[in-house]
């Protein structure tokens, strides 16, 4: 649980950054106080009562607020991961996956 809690966190961060929002306004948005959406943010505190309030103001549901397993991967896991998905795919996807990888 204390990894969920922890990755969730980081997930809530990310959108929450994404859309702009400092932890003040996002609590104020929330209707909590900044310090409980640093201890959600930083995984000491699991967000059961305001989840939905939370995908709601970030404009997502539920199930992208959990969609976090890139961030409990190893550096190691994800190219792992990333080689697989790749070499399973056909000649036309691999040419466009190489040409952005380039643009990186």
């Amino acid at each position: 649980m204390e990894n969920t809690k922890l990755a969730l966190g980081k997930r809530i961060r990310e959108l929450r950054v994404q859309k702009g929002l400092t932890q003040e306004k996002f609590a104020e948005l929330l209707g909590i106080d900044q310090r409980s959406v640093s201890n959600i943010e930083c995984g000491n505190t699991f967000p059961s009562k305001t989840l939905f309030k939370i995908a709601d103001v970030l404009d997502t549901g539920l199930k992208d607020l959990f969609d976090f397993e890139y961030l409990t991967l190893s550096d190691s896991q994800m190219i792992e991961k990333i080689h697989t998905k790749i070499s399973q795919l056909p000649s036309e996807y691999l040419k466009l996956v190489f040409r952005f990888v380039e643009l990186l």
